[in-house]
């Protein structure tokens, strides 16, 4: 019986083609951009707001998709990586629009105030 050939060729060994830790490079993103955010400024007092978890989500996101395309580039699929890409971009995009401040929001909308 013949071997059928992976769609793309896989230089990596079988134990290196497991699937990325996405999920663990976002929390790592999201603790790493949130203790640096919350600790910026303001004579190093933590602080939580609103900008803070925007950026930490954010944050979290990047590195999820930077690392998902990583191992998507190195096993040899371009079209996944350039696919994790959009994926990182897209999240990151609603992540701005769902979490902005409410005066950024108020000027995109025209209803700046007097």
């Amino acid at each position: 019986m013949k071997r059928r050939r992976a769609a793309y060729p896989c230089p990596l060994p079988l134990a290196a083609r497991q699937p990325a830790p996405v999920g663990a490079a976002f929390i790592t993103g999201l603790v790493t951009q949130g203790l640096l955010l919350s600790l910026q400024g303001r004579g190093m007092q933590p602080r939580l707001d609103r900008r803070t978890a925007r950026m930490a989500l954010q944050g979290g996101a990047a590195l999820a998709a930077g690392t998902s395309a990583a191992h998507a580039w190195q096993a040899g699929a371009p079209l996944h990586a350039l696919t994790s890409v959009a994926t990182g971009v897209a999240a990151v995009a609603a992540i701005e629009y769902l979490l902005q401040d409410e005066n950024s929001r108020e000027k995109q909308d025209g209803q700046e105030e007097a």
